[in-house]
């Protein structure tokens, strides 16, 4: 596994190369509910209920997971991923670094 985080940045480049990783929203569903608006191509996936959907993603499978400012919430999932074999990583800075561009 390589680092934990990633910037807004990298993720784009990612994005625009020719194996993007699986990019993941794990904003708290009341966060989501007031700014439904993410990454473009991200799926969401309430945190809360991380043991009932995490089990779908691919053990070595690349993931980026993200909240609102890529505090406690999205680097506590992308802990949980890792131990799952996932290589997940989290954006530095969250959504808002994302559109801040």
């Amino acid at each position: 596994m390589g680092k934990k985080a990633l910037t807004a940045g990298e993720l784009r480049q990612e994005l625009a190369g020719g194996a993007p990783p699986l990019v993941i929203d794990v904003r708290r569903a009341e966060d989501r509910e007031a700014d439904a608006e993410g990454i473009p191509g991200s799926q969401w996936r309430d945190p809360v209920l991380l043991e009932d959907w995490a089990g779908g993603i691919p053990s070595g499978a690349k993931a980026v997971v993200y909240c609102v400012r890529g505090g406690g919430v999205s680097q506590g999932v992308q802990a949980a991923l890792a131990l799952r074999g996932v290589d997940a990583r989290y954006v530095e800075g969250g959504l808002e670094a994302w559109r801040k561009g």
